[in-house]
């Protein structure tokens, strides 16, 4: 396919959307996964570690997770991904999905501790 002046709008689009994704994965990874820190130190100062964990601090993990997944994409438009950064990618993968899920269940175990009490 050639690509003329008439149709740039068709294909600029879509580059400019995944070259603006790719730079920007790795800078919300590091954002949310510093706020998620900053969570746990602010409630260990105040004496319970344990309030920091809530479904919205699990979500925020996730989602760094998430971006940190999501930098396989990055990495591979500058060049090939070593092994090792292929797994550390799955790892977080999978661990954005575990977050999820601990999301979700502690919004159900702190409804629950609700109805109890």
């Amino acid at each position: 396919m050639i690509l003329s002046s008439e149709d740039a709008g068709i294909w600029i689009l879509p580059v400019v959307f995944l070259l603006g994704a790719a730079i920007v994965a790795p800078v919300v990874c590091v954002v949310l996964a510093a706020r998620v820190a900053l969570r746990f130190a602010r409630a260990a100062a105040a004496g319970d570690a344990w309030r920091a964990v809530t479904p919205s601090t699990w979500l925020v993990a996730g989602g760094s997770g998430a971006c940190a997944a999501g930098c396989r994409f990055t990495v591979s438009l500058f060049t090939a991904p070593a092994d090792w950064f292929l797994s550390v990618t799955f790892v977080c993968g999978c661990f954005a999905l575990a977050a999820v899920a601990m999301a979700a269940l502690t919004a159900a175990q702190n409804r629950l501790l609700k109805n109890d009490g």
